[in-house]
């Protein structure tokens, strides 16, 4: 049996230089940023079928392998995107 993939997002600061996870950046890019000075870190989400990283806060579990890019973020709250994303993968799953 497949492990299930847990989706979740993580404080930028917490994510290691080459972390042994998926991670997606606010652009979705896999590719960290370089943080200017006075710049906003970015949103990040992960996923992982292994635990969870230090910091991480769970958002929803399934999906494919390799999993694909979360869905983009929008305007709501952290609730509503926890919600967005756990529909998403479900219709990603059926797909």
């Amino acid at each position: 049996m497949a492990s299930s993939t847990q989706y979740f997002m993580i404080p930028f600061e917490n994510v290691p230089q080459n972390p042994d996870y998926q991670v997606w950046f606010a652009s979705w890019s896999t590719q960290r940023p370089t943080l200017e000075p006075g710049m906003q870190a970015p949103v990040v989400v992960g996923a992982t079928t292994g635990p969870l990283p230090a910091g991480a806060v769970p958002l929803t579990a399934g999906g494919k392998d390799p999993p694909p890019p979360p869905p983009p973020l929008a305007a709501g709250t952290p609730a509503d995107y926890q919600a967005a994303l756990a529909a998403w993968v479900q219709l990603t799953r059926d797909a």
